[in-house]
């Protein structure tokens, strides 16, 4: 990716918009985020007692498994502002300021890692090393994160929505820099390619991925074996 994609989630993410994240992401996504969110919750089983959200956020995904029996989750973000709006939902066991490259567990200490709309910014290789060490065996990981869809018609639409989510900009200015600057971000992703070759090369088995919403999202799942 030709973007410095770590330095633009620290701005994209910011002080200024922790506070109407979760407003934000419900309304731009037409109520689409809690479909994705779902369907990665729907992975989880009880028998996944210890889980990881890298890149928690507010702690919204928090509450698709409230009526999963897990003992432990924990939460690690970029941003502290958005790791005290995950606090106030009281849902996590501990929560920590950390990136997804470095995460300051020890080794084997998960059952299920989840994540949603890290994989783009992330640096996959160094990412899929560190979940590798601290999940443990047979554990289960689950990415969600937006994509640039392959579909003549969908690409004319979402290309149309983003030129809406620029004008919106002007309006919420804590927002402006994202809906400026979210599209570029996604087209050049290779999330999806790079995240399944990386999860093999690392010997993750049952390696899955389903897209979503005409292809402008997709989950991808995988088990430690």
């Amino acid at each position: 990716m030709i973007l410095d994609a770590q330095s633009i989630a620290k701005k994209f993410f910011s002080n200024q918009n922790a506070s109407s994240y979760d407003r934000i992401v419900k309304y731009t996504t037409f109520g689409r985020d809690s479909l994705w969110k779902q369907n990665i919750a729907n992975h989880i089983t009880p028998a996944h007692k210890y889980i990881l959200d890298i890149a928690c956020g507010t702690g919204i995904f928090s509450s698709f498994i409230s009526n999963i029996s897990y003992k432990d989750l924990i939460g690690v973000d970029l941003t502290y502002s958005y790791i005290y709006n995950a606090k106030a939902k009281r849902r996590y066991s501990f929560l920590a300021n950390s990136i997804a490259e470095f995460l300051p567990f020890k080794s084997e200490s998960f059952d299920c890692i989840v994540s949603c709309y890290l994989a783009k910014y992330a640096k996959i290789s160094l990412m899929v090393d560190e979940i590798w060490r601290i999940l443990k065996k047979g554990g289960l990981v689950v990415f969600s994160d937006f994509v640039y869809p392959l579909n003549k018609i969908m690409r004319f639409l979402w290309n149309s929505y983003f030129h809406i989510l620029k004008v919106t900009g002007q309006i919420i200015k804590s927002w402006k820099y994202v809906f400026y600057n979210l599209d570029v971000v996604i087209k050049h992703s290779t999330w999806t390619q790079d995240l399944k070759m990386a999860l093999e090369n690392k010997g993750f088995q049952s390696i899955d991925i389903k897209y979503y919403t005409g292809g402008t999202a997709a989950i991808i799942s995988a088990f430690k074996i």
